[in-house]
Parts: C-alpha cells; sequence; structure tokens
C-alpha cells in the first residue's frame, strides 16, 4: 500500500489555528510519528507537506499538497489537522465511499483513546479533500481549545491509531517502557492527574509524569525495585545471587552504581529521573 499525507498548515502563511496548543507542531509531529513508525513496513509513505516553505496564499499551499500527492501515485492520501471552535473529539471528512471506510475507522480507533467520536462528514467543501485523485480523508484528529482533549493528547498513540485504522497492523510500544508502566501500577506510582498508567509501551507526557515521581534506593522494596533489577541484569549489571527479588540490597547498589559510572552519571546509587531515563534508553 503506498500513502501519501500531510501535515496541515506548517508553511506560511498558512500557520493553522492556536488554541491550548498550536495546530501547526500538534499536526507535524502526528504525521513524523506515522512517518516514522511505517519506514521498515511494507506501507510505502509519501510525505506531502511543505514545511517552512512560503507562499503567497493559503491556496498555493494547499495546491502545492494536491500537486505532490497526485504526482505520488499513492492508494490513499491523509491530510492531518486538529479542530478547533469549542467542541470536543476527533471527525474526518471524506467524498468518496472507500475515503469513507477508512475514516470510519480511524474515528473509531480515535475515539478508543477517550475522545469523543464526531463521525465522517461531507468534505467536498475542502480543497485537499476534493482535489486529489486518490482518496483522501482529512483527520480532525482532536480540538486544540477543548481542556479534555488536550489533557489527553498523545502524538503516538494517534499515529498508532490511524495506523491500525489505515493498515490493520498494530505498531507495538517499546516492551521495556511498558513493563516499567506495569510496574509503576503495581507500586502505586500514578501519573500527575492520579490515575493509573495506560501499559502502552509508549513514552507519554503521562508516563513521564509518573517517572518523576519515582526514586529508588537502598533498602527500597516495591515491583519497581523489581523491574529495575530485571533491567539491569539485562543490561549486563547483575544484582547478586538474589536476582530480581524487588528487594534493593547491597548487590543491587553495586550494579546501580556500575550503570551510573558507565553512562557517566552523577554515582549516587539513587535511582532517579537521570537514571530511569538512560534505563528507558
Amino acid at each position: 500500500m503506498k500513502i501519501s499525507i500531510d501535515a496541515g498548515h506548517n508553511c506560511t502563511p498558512d500557520g493553522g489555528a492556536i488554541g491550548i496548543k498550536r495546530e501547526d507542531p500538534l499536526t507535524k509531529e502526528v504525521v513524523g510519528k506515522i512517518i516514522n513508525k511505517l519506514q521498515n513496513t511494507t506501507t510505502k509513505i509519501i510525505d506531502c507537506t511543505p514545511y517552512g516553505q512560503a507562499f503567497s496564499n493559503v491556496g498555493q499551499s494547499l495546491q502545492y499538497r494536491c500537486s505532490k500527492a497526485n504526482q505520488s501515485n499513492s492508494d490513499l492520501h491523509l491530510c492531518i489537522h486538529f479542530n478547533a471552535g469549542g467542541g470536543e473529539g476527533v471527525e474526518c471528512y471524506v467524498t468518496s465511499q472507500t475515503a469513507k471506510n477508512y475514516a470510519i475507522k480511524i474515528c473509531n480507533e480515535i475515539a478508543l483513546l477517550g475522545y469523543g467520536n464526531r463521525g465522517v462528514k461531507d468534505g467536498s467543501h475542502l480543497f485537499v479533500v476534493k482535489n486529489t485523485n486518490m482518496p483522501c480523508v482529512l483527520v480532525e484528529c482532536a480540538f486544540i481549545d477543548s481542556t479534555k482533549d488536550m489533557s489527553m493528547y498523545n502524538a503516538d498513540l494517534i499515529a498508532n491509531a490511524i495506523i491500525k485504522a489505515v493498515t490493520g497492523n498494530l505498531i507495538p510500544g517499546n516492551s521495556v517502557i511498558a513493563a516499567f508502566q506495569a510496574a509503576c501500577n503495581l507500586s502505586g506510582i500514578t501519573d500527575k492527574y492520579g490515575n493509573k498508567l495506560v501499559v502502552d509501551g509508549v513514552r507519554s507526557d503521562l508516563t513521564s509524569s509518573a517517572l518523576a515521581k519515582v526514586i529508588l534506593k537502598k533498602g527500597t522494596s516495591s515491583n519497581l525495585v523489581k523491574w529495575l533489577q530485571t533491567r539491569l541484569i539485562t543490561l549486563g549489571f547483575p544484582c547478586g545471587s538474589g536476582g530480581a527479588d524487588g528487594i534493593f540490597g547491597a548487590s543491587t547498589l553495586v550494579a546501580v552504581k556500575n550503570f551510573q559510572a558507565k553512562n557517566k552519571l552523577v554515582v549516587d546509587g539513587t535511582v532517579g529521573t537521570n537514571t530511569l531515563n538512560k534505563l528507558l534508553d
């Protein structure tokens, strides 16, 4: 399958909407994630975004996208946007039945992340949707002026949802991060909103906010210590005869200090944010 894609706006004078967040960086981030995740798959993807270019008017920016998409002979064009105007949730715009079939799946997958599902709508008034030769789906991923939507925003998860909807393939998360998320949940470490983490293997803002709460040192016993020991052992730093027993003892302290020294961290034997970040690399 060949997919052409563009990140809405991202050029002069086409700057996008402004709310709690700016639309420009969000569309760029989601498109970048989709492209990176599909690089080593059988799906070929062509980026049609005129990043940083300057046009006389928005119409020229839109024409650039359509021309590049039409030259690509792709099977589907995705136009990624974020909404504004006081609503909530995801919606898609299409003109063809084929595009509608994809759009329904995209709305459903993004809605599973917690966003409201506003459904599929007629896109015949939208330049890119009506001027691309292939089926085109313009995705309004969420509302940038919605506190609810922006508190949930995660480019990785939205990209995964779109990829699953379009290709049928689930992009796996990082197993090390997933194990860390699960250990946080078992150890009572929550995100910045006091909620358990989604065990998806994605290093999101919510996972980072939980990580910032973690401090492991000699004398600590928890599932997070067990995760720490498992990770250290995997990286070649043995934790004594007890292995990954969940107890931060003398052997684990030595392993932590050796890991810190090798990675040019402060060698204090305490596992805080800097050491955890390196362990999650």
